[in-house]
Protein backbone atom coordinates (compact mmCIF):
# COMPACT_ATOMS: atom_id res chain seq x y z
CA UNK A 1 0.00 0.00 0.00
CA UNK A 2 1.58 3.35 -1.04
CA UNK A 3 2.38 5.87 1.66
CA UNK A 4 -0.08 8.74 2.06
CA UNK A 5 1.00 12.10 0.74
CA UNK A 6 2.20 14.47 3.46
CA UNK A 7 1.14 18.06 2.90
CA UNK A 8 2.12 21.13 4.90
CA UNK A 9 -0.15 24.14 5.02
CA UNK A 10 1.71 27.25 6.16
CA UNK A 11 -0.81 29.59 7.72
CA UNK A 12 -3.99 28.76 9.61
CA UNK A 13 -6.15 31.62 8.38
CA UNK A 14 -9.20 31.30 6.17
CA UNK A 15 -7.22 30.42 3.02
CA UNK A 16 -4.98 27.88 4.76
CA UNK A 17 -7.83 26.26 6.64
CA UNK A 18 -9.86 25.96 3.42
CA UNK A 19 -6.93 24.24 1.72
CA UNK A 20 -6.51 21.91 4.71
CA UNK A 21 -10.19 20.95 4.58
CA UNK A 22 -9.99 19.95 0.92
CA UNK A 23 -6.69 18.13 1.32
CA UNK A 24 -7.82 16.10 4.33
CA UNK A 25 -10.90 15.03 2.40
CA UNK A 26 -8.66 14.04 -0.51
CA UNK A 27 -6.80 11.62 1.76
CA UNK A 28 -3.69 13.67 2.51
CA UNK A 29 -1.85 13.69 5.83
CA UNK A 30 -2.06 17.41 6.50
CA UNK A 31 -0.02 19.45 8.96
CA UNK A 32 -1.05 23.08 9.52
CA UNK A 33 1.74 25.34 10.74
CA UNK A 34 0.46 28.56 12.33
CA UNK A 35 2.67 31.24 13.87
CA UNK A 36 -0.03 32.53 16.24
CA UNK A 37 -1.47 30.67 19.22
CA UNK A 38 -4.82 30.22 17.51
CA UNK A 39 -6.36 29.73 14.08
CA UNK A 40 -8.21 32.27 11.98
CA UNK A 41 -5.45 34.63 10.85
CA UNK A 42 -6.81 38.09 10.13
CA UNK A 43 -10.34 36.75 10.68
CA UNK A 44 -9.51 35.84 14.28
CA UNK A 45 -11.31 37.86 16.93
CA UNK A 46 -10.26 38.76 20.43
CA UNK A 47 -12.38 37.78 23.43
CA UNK A 48 -12.95 39.67 26.69
CA UNK A 49 -14.98 38.11 29.56
CA UNK A 50 -16.21 41.53 30.78
CA UNK A 51 -18.65 41.80 27.87
CA UNK A 52 -21.42 39.62 26.46
CA UNK A 53 -21.04 38.51 23.75
CA UNK A 54 -17.37 38.38 24.73
CA UNK A 55 -16.09 38.66 21.17
CA UNK A 56 -14.41 41.54 19.38
CA UNK A 57 -15.68 41.20 15.83
CA UNK A 58 -13.00 41.47 13.16
CA UNK A 59 -14.79 40.45 9.97
CA UNK A 60 -18.40 40.20 8.81
CA UNK A 61 -20.26 37.53 6.90
CA UNK A 62 -22.45 38.79 4.05
CA UNK A 63 -25.46 36.85 2.81
CA UNK A 64 -24.11 36.38 -0.73
CA UNK A 65 -20.94 34.61 0.49
CA UNK A 66 -21.65 31.26 -1.17
CA UNK A 67 -18.72 29.19 0.14
CA UNK A 68 -19.03 30.48 3.68
CA UNK A 69 -22.78 29.90 3.64
CA UNK A 70 -22.13 26.26 2.76
CA UNK A 71 -19.68 25.93 5.68
CA UNK A 72 -22.03 27.64 8.13
CA UNK A 73 -24.79 25.22 7.17
CA UNK A 74 -22.54 22.15 7.29
CA UNK A 75 -21.08 23.08 10.68
CA UNK A 76 -24.47 23.89 12.20
CA UNK A 77 -23.60 27.53 12.85
CA UNK A 78 -26.77 29.11 11.47
CA UNK A 79 -28.07 29.87 14.98
CA UNK A 80 -24.77 31.59 15.83
CA UNK A 81 -25.27 34.25 13.18
CA UNK A 82 -26.17 37.66 14.54
CA UNK A 83 -27.70 40.04 11.99
CA UNK A 84 -26.39 43.56 12.15
CA UNK A 85 -27.83 46.71 10.69
CA UNK A 86 -26.76 47.91 7.26
CA UNK A 87 -27.12 51.51 8.40
CA UNK A 88 -24.26 53.70 7.26
CA UNK A 89 -23.64 57.29 8.28
CA UNK A 90 -21.32 59.31 6.06
CA UNK A 91 -19.68 62.27 7.72
CA UNK A 92 -18.79 65.54 6.00
CA UNK A 93 -16.42 67.30 8.41
CA UNK A 94 -18.35 66.06 11.43
CA UNK A 95 -21.82 66.29 9.90
CA UNK A 96 -23.13 62.70 9.54
CA UNK A 97 -25.97 61.77 7.18
CA UNK A 98 -27.62 58.33 7.03
CA UNK A 99 -27.25 56.22 3.88
CA UNK A 100 -28.50 52.63 4.03
CA UNK A 101 -27.00 50.21 1.52
CA UNK A 102 -30.35 48.51 0.91
CA UNK A 103 -32.75 51.46 0.88
CA UNK A 104 -33.32 53.47 -2.33
CA UNK A 105 -35.39 55.89 -0.24
CA UNK A 106 -32.33 56.55 1.92
CA UNK A 107 -30.39 57.44 -1.21
CA UNK A 108 -33.09 59.84 -2.37
CA UNK A 109 -33.07 61.69 0.95
CA UNK A 110 -29.29 61.67 1.39
CA UNK A 111 -28.22 65.29 1.65
CA UNK A 112 -24.46 65.35 1.12
CA UNK A 113 -24.71 65.36 -2.69
CA UNK A 114 -27.13 66.92 -5.23
CA UNK A 115 -30.14 64.93 -6.42
CA UNK A 116 -28.64 64.65 -9.91
CA UNK A 117 -25.66 62.74 -8.52
CA UNK A 118 -27.87 60.48 -6.45
CA UNK A 119 -29.93 59.54 -9.48
CA UNK A 120 -26.80 58.96 -11.59
CA UNK A 121 -25.35 56.81 -8.82
CA UNK A 122 -28.55 54.75 -8.64
CA UNK A 123 -28.51 54.25 -12.42
CA UNK A 124 -24.83 53.25 -12.32
CA UNK A 125 -25.55 50.75 -9.54
CA UNK A 126 -28.40 49.17 -11.49
CA UNK A 127 -26.14 48.76 -14.54
CA UNK A 128 -23.59 46.90 -12.42
CA UNK A 129 -26.29 44.73 -10.82
CA UNK A 130 -27.35 43.56 -14.28
CA UNK A 131 -23.77 42.27 -14.76
CA UNK A 132 -23.56 40.35 -11.48
CA UNK A 133 -22.61 37.13 -13.20
CA UNK A 134 -19.51 38.75 -14.69
CA UNK A 135 -18.45 41.19 -11.97
CA UNK A 136 -17.32 38.77 -9.30
CA UNK A 137 -16.09 40.21 -6.01
CA UNK A 138 -14.18 37.02 -5.16
CA UNK A 139 -13.11 35.19 -8.33
CA UNK A 140 -10.41 36.91 -10.41
CA UNK A 141 -10.94 34.45 -13.26
CA UNK A 142 -14.37 36.00 -13.81
CA UNK A 143 -13.52 39.61 -13.08
CA UNK A 144 -10.13 39.84 -14.84
CA UNK A 145 -11.58 40.63 -18.30
CA UNK A 146 -12.90 43.91 -16.83
CA UNK A 147 -9.56 44.90 -15.29
CA UNK A 148 -8.83 47.59 -17.86
CA UNK A 149 -6.10 49.43 -15.96
CA UNK A 150 -8.40 52.11 -14.56
CA UNK A 151 -8.69 52.76 -10.85
CA UNK A 152 -11.92 52.92 -8.88
CA UNK A 153 -11.52 56.71 -8.75
CA UNK A 154 -10.92 56.94 -12.52
CA UNK A 155 -14.10 54.97 -13.16
CA UNK A 156 -16.20 56.61 -10.47
CA UNK A 157 -15.47 60.16 -11.58
CA UNK A 158 -16.85 59.24 -15.01
CA UNK A 159 -20.14 58.09 -13.47
CA UNK A 160 -20.92 60.99 -11.13
CA UNK A 161 -19.39 64.32 -10.15
CA UNK A 162 -16.30 64.40 -7.96
CA UNK A 163 -18.36 65.26 -4.91
CA UNK A 164 -20.86 62.56 -5.84
CA UNK A 165 -18.13 59.94 -5.93
CA UNK A 166 -16.38 61.22 -2.79
CA UNK A 167 -19.57 61.10 -0.72
CA UNK A 168 -21.32 58.07 -2.24
CA UNK A 169 -18.94 55.35 -3.41
CA UNK A 170 -15.57 56.32 -1.97
CA UNK A 171 -16.78 56.04 1.68
CA UNK A 172 -18.22 52.59 1.03
CA UNK A 173 -14.90 51.31 -0.36
CA UNK A 174 -12.43 53.08 1.90
CA UNK A 175 -14.64 52.80 4.97
CA UNK A 176 -14.60 49.01 4.80
CA UNK A 177 -11.07 48.40 3.50
CA UNK A 178 -9.12 51.59 4.26
CA UNK A 179 -7.24 51.59 0.95
CA UNK A 180 -7.41 54.55 -1.41
CA UNK A 181 -9.76 54.42 -4.40
CA UNK A 182 -6.93 55.84 -6.53
CA UNK A 183 -4.96 52.65 -5.83
CA UNK A 184 -7.55 49.90 -6.45
CA UNK A 185 -8.92 48.53 -9.68
CA UNK A 186 -12.22 49.78 -11.05
CA UNK A 187 -13.38 46.15 -11.04
CA UNK A 188 -13.42 46.23 -7.25
CA UNK A 189 -15.80 49.21 -7.19
CA UNK A 190 -18.04 47.80 -9.90
CA UNK A 191 -18.33 44.39 -8.24
CA UNK A 192 -19.07 46.04 -4.91
CA UNK A 193 -21.99 47.94 -6.44
CA UNK A 194 -23.22 44.82 -8.21
CA UNK A 195 -23.42 42.73 -5.07
CA UNK A 196 -23.80 44.82 -1.93
CA UNK A 197 -27.26 46.32 -2.35
CA UNK A 198 -29.95 44.49 -0.37
CA UNK A 199 -27.45 42.09 1.23
CA UNK A 200 -27.66 40.94 4.84
CA UNK A 201 -24.69 41.56 7.15
CA UNK A 202 -23.90 39.19 10.01
CA UNK A 203 -21.27 38.31 12.58
CA UNK A 204 -20.69 34.93 14.18
CA UNK A 205 -21.42 35.05 17.88
CA UNK A 206 -18.14 33.37 18.85
CA UNK A 207 -15.98 34.88 16.14
CA UNK A 208 -15.06 33.94 12.59
CA UNK A 209 -12.21 31.74 13.76
CA UNK A 210 -14.67 28.92 14.42
CA UNK A 211 -14.77 28.38 10.64
CA UNK A 212 -10.99 27.91 10.50
CA UNK A 213 -11.08 25.59 13.50
CA UNK A 214 -13.74 23.38 11.96
CA UNK A 215 -12.04 23.45 8.54
CA UNK A 216 -8.84 21.99 9.98
CA UNK A 217 -10.48 19.03 11.70
CA UNK A 218 -8.62 15.89 10.66
CA UNK A 219 -5.35 17.78 10.19
CA UNK A 220 -2.49 18.03 12.65
CA UNK A 221 -2.43 21.64 13.82
CA UNK A 222 0.84 23.03 15.15
CA UNK A 223 0.17 26.39 16.76
CA UNK A 224 2.92 28.85 17.72
CA UNK A 225 5.07 27.46 14.91
CA UNK A 226 6.50 30.31 12.84
CA UNK A 227 7.90 29.02 9.56
CA UNK A 228 11.23 30.65 8.75
CA UNK A 229 12.51 28.71 5.74
CA UNK A 230 11.18 26.58 2.87
CA UNK A 231 13.58 24.60 0.65
CA UNK A 232 13.46 21.70 -1.75
CA UNK A 233 14.83 18.42 -0.42
CA UNK A 234 15.08 15.83 -3.18
CA UNK A 235 11.52 15.29 -4.37
CA UNK A 236 10.14 16.85 -1.19
CA UNK A 237 10.02 20.20 0.55
CA UNK A 238 11.90 20.86 3.80
CA UNK A 239 10.27 23.33 6.17
CA UNK A 240 11.93 24.92 9.17
CA UNK A 241 9.84 26.51 11.90
CA UNK A 242 10.55 28.11 15.26
CA UNK A 243 8.26 27.07 18.09
CA UNK A 244 7.12 29.28 20.92
CA UNK A 245 10.12 29.31 23.23
CA UNK A 246 12.71 29.38 20.46
CA UNK A 247 13.18 25.70 19.61
CA UNK A 248 13.76 25.06 15.91
CA UNK A 249 11.87 22.25 14.17
CA UNK A 250 12.55 20.87 10.70
CA UNK A 251 10.24 18.53 8.80
CA UNK A 252 9.99 17.30 5.21
CA UNK A 253 6.77 17.09 3.22
CA UNK A 254 5.74 15.94 -0.23
CA UNK A 255 4.04 19.24 -0.99
CA UNK A 256 3.12 22.56 0.59
CA UNK A 257 0.45 25.24 0.47
CA UNK A 258 1.82 28.65 1.44
CA UNK A 259 -1.18 30.54 2.82
CA UNK A 260 0.39 33.61 4.38
CA UNK A 261 0.27 37.25 3.27
CA UNK A 262 1.97 37.56 -0.10
CA UNK A 263 5.01 39.48 1.11
CA UNK A 264 5.68 36.88 3.81
CA UNK A 265 5.20 34.08 1.27
CA UNK A 266 7.78 35.72 -1.03
CA UNK A 267 10.36 35.74 1.75
CA UNK A 268 9.64 32.14 2.79
CA UNK A 269 10.16 30.74 -0.71
CA UNK A 270 13.10 32.95 -1.66
CA UNK A 271 15.48 29.96 -1.69
CA UNK A 272 13.28 27.76 -3.87
CA UNK A 273 14.41 27.13 -7.46
CA UNK A 274 12.54 28.37 -10.53
CA UNK A 275 11.06 24.93 -11.14
CA UNK A 276 9.21 25.26 -7.82
CA UNK A 277 8.24 28.95 -8.00
CA UNK A 278 8.07 30.59 -11.40
CA UNK A 279 9.49 34.10 -11.92
CA UNK A 280 5.97 35.38 -12.60
CA UNK A 281 4.65 34.01 -9.33
CA UNK A 282 7.61 35.35 -7.41
CA UNK A 283 7.17 38.82 -8.91
CA UNK A 284 3.44 38.70 -8.16
CA UNK A 285 4.08 37.91 -4.49
CA UNK A 286 6.85 40.48 -4.08
CA UNK A 287 4.86 43.29 -5.66
CA UNK A 288 1.72 42.90 -3.55
CA UNK A 289 1.17 45.94 -1.33
CA UNK A 290 -0.86 45.99 1.89
CA UNK A 291 -2.70 48.65 3.80
CA UNK A 292 -2.30 47.94 7.54
CA UNK A 293 -5.24 48.13 9.92
CA UNK A 294 -5.50 49.38 13.48
CA UNK A 295 -8.68 48.84 15.50
CA UNK A 296 -9.02 50.99 18.62
CA UNK A 297 -12.16 50.18 20.61
CA UNK A 298 -14.06 51.89 23.41
CA UNK A 299 -17.07 51.21 25.65
CA UNK A 300 -19.62 54.04 25.76
CA UNK A 301 -23.16 54.51 27.07
CA UNK A 302 -25.80 52.75 24.98
CA UNK A 303 -27.51 55.99 23.93
CA UNK A 304 -24.32 57.86 23.01
CA UNK A 305 -24.31 56.79 19.34
CA UNK A 306 -26.56 54.88 16.94
CA UNK A 307 -26.47 51.14 17.64
CA UNK A 308 -25.13 48.76 14.99
CA UNK A 309 -24.03 51.61 12.79
CA UNK A 310 -21.11 52.09 10.43
CA UNK A 311 -19.97 55.73 10.57
CA UNK A 312 -17.59 56.65 7.76
CA UNK A 313 -15.66 59.75 6.75
CA UNK A 314 -16.68 61.10 3.36
CA UNK A 315 -14.68 63.28 1.01
CA UNK A 316 -11.37 62.94 -0.83
CA UNK A 317 -8.02 62.51 0.85
CA UNK A 318 -6.99 60.61 3.94
CA UNK A 319 -9.00 61.63 7.03
CA UNK A 320 -7.53 61.46 10.55
CA UNK A 321 -10.20 58.89 11.50
CA UNK A 322 -11.63 56.72 8.76
CA UNK A 323 -14.59 55.01 10.40
CA UNK A 324 -16.24 53.63 13.52
CA UNK A 325 -18.59 50.67 14.00
CA UNK A 326 -20.93 50.28 16.98
CA UNK A 327 -22.14 47.01 18.51
CA UNK A 328 -24.37 46.57 21.58
CA UNK A 329 -22.80 44.72 24.50
CA UNK A 330 -23.84 43.82 28.04
CA UNK A 331 -21.24 44.72 30.66
CA UNK A 332 -21.06 43.77 34.34
CA UNK A 333 -20.42 46.78 36.54
CA UNK A 334 -18.49 46.79 39.82
CA UNK A 335 -21.62 45.58 41.65
CA UNK A 336 -22.21 42.72 39.22
CA UNK A 337 -25.20 44.38 37.59
CA UNK A 338 -25.82 44.13 33.85
CA UNK A 339 -25.38 47.44 32.02
CA UNK A 340 -26.10 47.96 28.34
CA UNK A 341 -23.20 49.59 26.51
CA UNK A 342 -21.93 50.13 22.99
CA UNK A 343 -18.62 48.63 21.94
CA UNK A 344 -17.24 51.12 19.42
CA UNK A 345 -14.50 50.06 17.02
CA UNK A 346 -12.63 53.00 15.52
CA UNK A 347 -10.12 52.93 12.67
CA UNK A 348 -7.64 55.75 12.00
CA UNK A 349 -6.92 56.92 8.47
CA UNK A 350 -4.05 55.48 6.47
CA UNK A 351 -1.31 57.87 7.54
CA UNK A 352 -2.32 57.75 11.20
CA UNK A 353 -2.53 53.96 11.13
CA UNK A 354 1.02 53.64 9.85
CA UNK A 355 2.24 56.19 12.38
CA UNK A 356 0.52 54.50 15.34
CA UNK A 357 1.43 50.86 14.62
CA UNK A 358 3.88 49.55 17.19
CA UNK A 359 3.24 52.23 19.80
CA UNK A 360 2.07 51.22 23.26
CA UNK A 361 -1.72 50.88 23.76
CA UNK A 362 -1.62 53.90 26.06
CA UNK A 363 -0.03 56.00 23.32
CA UNK A 364 -2.46 54.72 20.71
CA UNK A 365 -5.52 55.52 22.85
CA UNK A 366 -4.10 58.94 23.66
CA UNK A 367 -3.63 59.72 19.97
CA UNK A 368 -6.98 58.36 18.73
CA UNK A 369 -9.35 59.65 21.43
CA UNK A 370 -9.14 63.34 20.36
CA UNK A 371 -10.02 62.26 16.79
CA UNK A 372 -13.37 60.65 17.69
CA UNK A 373 -15.37 63.85 17.42
CA UNK A 374 -14.18 64.35 13.84
CA UNK A 375 -16.66 61.64 12.81
CA UNK A 376 -19.34 62.09 15.48
CA UNK A 377 -19.24 65.55 17.07
CA UNK A 378 -21.10 64.47 20.22
CA UNK A 379 -18.91 61.43 20.87
CA UNK A 380 -18.55 61.24 24.70
CA UNK A 381 -14.75 61.28 24.80
CA UNK A 382 -14.68 62.24 28.49
CA UNK A 383 -16.61 59.15 29.61
CA UNK A 384 -15.50 56.69 26.90
CA UNK A 385 -13.63 53.71 28.36
CA UNK A 386 -10.60 52.62 26.29
CA UNK A 387 -11.09 48.90 25.85
CA UNK A 388 -9.08 46.92 23.30
CA UNK A 389 -6.62 47.41 20.46
CA UNK A 390 -5.93 45.06 17.55
CA UNK A 391 -3.13 45.57 15.03
CA UNK A 392 -3.09 44.03 11.55
CA UNK A 393 0.19 44.89 9.77
CA UNK A 394 -1.11 43.02 6.71
CA UNK A 395 -4.67 44.26 6.98
CA UNK A 396 -5.80 44.71 3.39
CA UNK A 397 -4.07 43.50 0.21
CA UNK A 398 -4.52 46.28 -2.35
CA UNK A 399 -6.16 45.02 -5.59
CA UNK A 400 -4.34 47.49 -7.81
CA UNK A 401 -5.35 48.10 -11.45
CA UNK A 402 -4.06 45.21 -13.53
CA UNK A 403 -3.73 42.99 -10.46
CA UNK A 404 -6.68 40.77 -11.42
CA UNK A 405 -5.07 39.94 -14.77
CA UNK A 406 -1.79 39.01 -13.09
CA UNK A 407 -3.65 36.98 -10.49
CA UNK A 408 -5.22 34.79 -13.18
CA UNK A 409 -1.82 34.21 -14.77
CA UNK A 410 -0.41 33.03 -11.43
CA UNK A 411 -3.42 30.79 -10.74
CA UNK A 412 -2.91 29.09 -14.10
CA UNK A 413 0.81 28.51 -13.58
CA UNK A 414 0.56 27.11 -10.05
CA UNK A 415 1.92 23.60 -9.81
CA UNK A 416 3.04 21.01 -7.28
CA UNK A 417 4.86 20.73 -4.99
CA UNK A 418 4.50 24.40 -3.90
CA UNK A 419 1.30 26.37 -4.34
CA UNK A 420 -0.05 29.59 -2.85
CA UNK A 421 -3.34 30.75 -1.36
CA UNK A 422 -4.61 34.03 0.04
CA UNK A 423 -7.14 36.79 -0.35
CA UNK A 424 -4.54 38.77 -2.30
CA UNK A 425 -5.57 36.78 -5.37
CA UNK A 426 -8.69 38.93 -5.58
CA UNK A 427 -10.13 40.93 -2.66
CA UNK A 428 -9.68 41.15 1.13
CA UNK A 429 -12.70 39.05 2.08
CA UNK A 430 -13.08 35.72 3.81
CA UNK A 431 -14.94 34.40 0.77
CA UNK A 432 -12.05 35.19 -1.58
CA UNK A 433 -9.63 33.58 0.88
CA UNK A 434 -11.71 30.39 1.01
CA UNK A 435 -11.87 30.21 -2.78
CA UNK A 436 -8.10 30.60 -3.11
CA UNK A 437 -7.54 27.84 -0.54
CA UNK A 438 -9.84 25.47 -2.37
CA UNK A 439 -8.09 26.21 -5.67
CA UNK A 440 -4.64 25.63 -4.20
CA UNK A 441 -5.73 22.26 -2.81
CA UNK A 442 -7.27 21.25 -6.14
CA UNK A 443 -4.01 22.07 -7.92
CA UNK A 444 -2.17 19.63 -5.65
CA UNK A 445 -4.76 16.85 -5.75
CA UNK A 446 -5.07 17.06 -9.55
CA UNK A 447 -1.28 16.74 -9.88
CA UNK A 448 -1.11 13.30 -8.26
Amino acid sequence: MPARTRTAVIGGGMAGSAAARKLVRAGRDVVVLEAADGLGGRARSWHRPEIDPDVGINLMYVSFYKLMTELIEEYGLRDDLIKISSNVYISDHGAPRALSSDSPLSLLTYGHVPLRDRLRFLATTLRQVRRKGELDLFDPVKSAPFDDGYSAADWGYRQVSRRGFDFLLRPQIEGFWNFACEEVSAVHARALLAWMGGSGFYVLRNGMEIIAERNTEGAEVRLSHEVTDVRTDGDGVRITAVRDGGAQVTDTFDEVVVATPATIAAKLVAALPERAVTPGTRAFLESQRYEPALSVSYLVDADALPSEAHIVAGGPGDPPLRNMITYPRTVRDERGRSVEKLLVFTYPGRANTRRLLGLTPEQQFAEVTPLLKSLWPTFPTASAEPFQIAERPYGFPIPAPGRYLRSVEVIREQRAPVVFAGDYFNSPTTEAALLSGYRAAETLTNAR
